[in-house]
């Protein structure tokens, strides 16, 4: 195996006992503990992270973020930020390990089912998935119970730190764990047969997946200056189930989260409903699902920005890439001269005269002719030099001396 291999070490019994797992059998791996600093006692628990991972002769990193204010729970976008916080602490081949087990298993299903998620929710925990772009995060220990964890701590004189929220039943999961979970185990194998129905429910989905992925080359699937797009029409004649599963499936592809329910209905309601110049913007699994000219638009959220935030103009040397306020790159095509340039977005009023016309034009009816997409027409960077418009980004170069042949600068936006 090329690269590190961590474990995410919160200093909990899972964590606990699949470190010292992997220490016990000598094979090289480094603690990775993410300070989210919610507690009083998070910087007792560092310290015993610590010490513990010491006592194993584990290397040890520490990471402290902070938890932003936003969307979902405070859980969710705590998890969300320990995820972050693990891609930008691996390098490219690094593996991490969670302890998550089949007692999560089986919660997560239940609680996802309470929820009234699909197949894809109920699918369950994943083995595997990636965090970042050639990092991998594992979950070797889903085929055990807690008990047995609990077993092997006891077995090996383990101390393991108890999050005091984790009896604070308010919240769904402790209330399944506590309440639900031990009265199903007391009739049935409660685990085992929620380890069985998922493994059933991930044969399904990737059947579906397949579906979706076979639908999705049918529409006329592109890649856009930002986010992806397919042919309206053909989508529309796929039948209700086949255009929910397409969405589900488009919006995981693009590094999103299955949508739930309702906004899935409101995009879709809305995609019907609306006439065919009408625009749509609707928010759908951490993306966002648009129309424009007979396309189905499926984007990242763009970041909302004000002048006053992000000042008029930037400097830019025409030859290294710029990264623009409220997103998107700007960088040189093939024989895009460097020079000194400024970079600004538009104030209206403005007019440009394309390389390939006889006269000028106002930008705002070039960027209608140029089939700008209008919710990047705010955002389309313009390139001057000397106080005059030489490029209008991604969409072409202005008639100026000495730059008629060079094609337009660059200008996409990453996910």
């Amino acid at each position: 195996m090329s690269g590190h291999l961590w474990v995410g070490f919160s200093g909990g019994l899972d964590s606990t006992v699949l470190l010292h797992l992997l220490a016990s059998c000598q094979i090289p791996v480094r603690a990775l503990h993410v300070h989210h600093g919610l507690s009083a006692n998070a910087d007792r628990w560092l310290s015993h992270c610590r010490k513990f991972a010491g006592s194993l002769s584990v290397p040890f990193t520490a990471v402290r973020i902070h938890v932003n204010s936003g969307k979902g729970g405070l859980e969710q976008r705590a998890r969300r930020a320990r995820y972050r916080a693990f891609a930008q602490a691996m390098s490219v081949g690094d593996q991490i390990l969670l302890g998550h087990h089949g007692d999560d298993q089986a919660e997560t299903f239940l609680l996802r089912l309470m929820r009234g998620a699909g197949v894809l929710g109920l699918a369950g925990i994943a083995e595997s998935r990636t965090v970042g772009a050639g990092r991998s995060l594992l979950r070797p220990l889903l085929g055990a119970s807690r008990a047995e964890l609990a077993a092997w701590a006891a077995d090996h004189g383990l101390s393991w730190i108890n999050d005091e929220s984790n009896a604070d039943e308010s919240l769904d999961r402790n209330y399944l764990r506590h309440r639900v979970l031990p009265a199903l185990s007391a009739r049935w194998p409660a685990r085992q047969r929620v380890a069985r129905a998922v493994d059933n429910l991930r044969e399904s989905a990737e059947l579906l997946q397949a579906l979706a992925l076979a639908d999705l080359h049918d529409c006329g699937f592109r890649r856009e200056r930002c986010g992806e797009s397919l042919a309206l029409g053909v989508f529309a004649g796929l039948s209700l189930a086949r255009r929910k599963n397409l969405l589900r499936y488009w919006s995981l592809q693009q590094g999103g989260k299955a949508p739930e329910w309702a906004p899935l209905q409101q995009a879709l309601a809305q995609l019907s409903a609306a006439a065919a110049d009408a625009q749509v913007a609707v928010q759908l699994g951490g993306r966002v699902v648009r129309r424009y000219q007979g396309r189905l638009y499926l984007t990242p959220e763009l970041v909302h920005y004000s002048m006053k935030e992000i000042g008029d103009q930037w400097r830019w040397d025409g030859i290294s890439e710029l990264l623009l306020p409220g997103g998107g790159v700007l960088a040189p095509s093939p024989g895009w001269p460097g020079s000194e340039y400024r970079v600004r977005y538009r104030r209206g009023g403005e007019r440009a005269h394309p390389s390939d016309r006889v006269h000028s034009q106002t930008l705002k009816k070039l960027l209608q002719e140029r089939a700008l997409e209008p919710w990047l027409r705010d955002r389309v960077p313009l390139v001057y030099r000397a106080g005059e418009l030489v490029a209008v980004g991604g969409l072409f170069t202005c008639e100026v001396a000495g730059l008629t042949q060079a094609p337009p600068p660059r200008w996409q936006f990453s996910d």
